[in-house]
């Protein structure tokens, strides 16, 4: 008999994994125009321990209640929440081709982490360059477009895209094996 795929105690853990998200993202900081948060954390979380849909689901659920309570709802929602839905996507992608040959100790204890670090700077990247799309389309709706606004500050949006997700992939490693040693997930 197969397993149900979402489980009551898999969707309670994304639940915890998507207030999570929510707090994280009032924790943030402005540098140079560029808001530094780790809010992503839960997401890189979900993608390593559960896979790309979980990650999504946690991502875009996340990061809608945030845009909720703090803009509304606006023609542009859909397109801030993408670089969170796409990270999750990426890492959880990469993961799981990961874990085909791997268990999650093994890429965790080796030098395999090397891995979880690359992915993570990546999916920082394609975070960032999601930012940017959204933040362009949102500047051109609402008249307040500016190319040194929008595209000025672009590398320091990916820099601190790459140096978040390291964090992120750093804290995510322990927390993950310490979930497994609970048992709070297989």
């Amino acid at each position: 008999m197969k397993k149900p795929y979402f489980t009551a105690q898999r969707i309670t853990l994304d639940a915890i994994m998507i207030a999570l998200f929510v707090g994280l993202s009032f924790l943030s900081f402005i540098v140079a125009g560029v808001k530094v948060t780790i809010e992503d954390l839960p997401v890189v979380i979900c993608a390593v321990v559960f896979g790309p849909i979980d990650a999504a689901i946690v991502g875009f659920l996340g990061e809608f209640m945030n845009q909720m309570l703090t803009y509304g709802f606006t023609p542009t929602t859909l397109l801030w929440i993408l670089p969170a839905v796409v990270r999750g996507l990426f890492i959880g992608i990469c993961i799981h081709a990961m874990k085909k040959r791997h268990t999650t100790e093994e890429i965790f204890k080796t030098k395999r982490t090397i891995w979880i670090f690359v992915i993570c700077a990546i999916s920082g990247i394609l975070a960032s360059i999601c930012n940017t799309f959204a933040y362009y389309v949102d500047s051109n709706m609402y008249g307040y477009y500016s190319y040194a606004l929008v595209f000025g500050v672009f590398w320091v949006r990916i820099v601190i895209g790459i140096i978040a997700s390291s964090v992120m992939a750093a804290v995510s490693i322990p927390i993950t094996l310490a979930l497994k040693r609970t048992r709070l997930i297989q």
